[in-house]
């Protein structure tokens, strides 16, 4: 786990978690943030991943992350990003 990075996890409403991302996001980030998906998708409809928090993207963390996010977006949970990085979140 990087040491400069953090997932804060909040529930809304008994369907919806919203997951804010703090720190630089590399490769070990890009675990961490699937493991917590993993887990939020099991409890929610809509997860909503907020990434306004971020210092830095590494190009290594979406190459972990990115493959992971498009076999997630084929479950029953609608994952949306926001803030300032998430239109790199999405690129493939």
């Amino acid at each position: 786990m990087a040491v400069n990075f953090h997932v804060s996890a909040k529930a809304i409403g008994n369907q919806s978690t919203a997951l804010q991302l703090f720190g630089d996001f590399d490769g070990s980030s890009a675990c961490e943030l699937i493991n917590a998906l993993d887990q939020s998708v099991k409890t929610s409809c809509k997860v909503a991943i907020d990434t306004d928090g971020l210092k830095t993207v590494h190009a290594f963390g979406l190459d972990v992350f990115l493959p992971r996010m498009s076999e997630l977006n084929n479950t029953r949970a609608e994952i949306k990003v926001t803030g300032r990085f998430s239109e790199i979140f999405w690129q493939e």
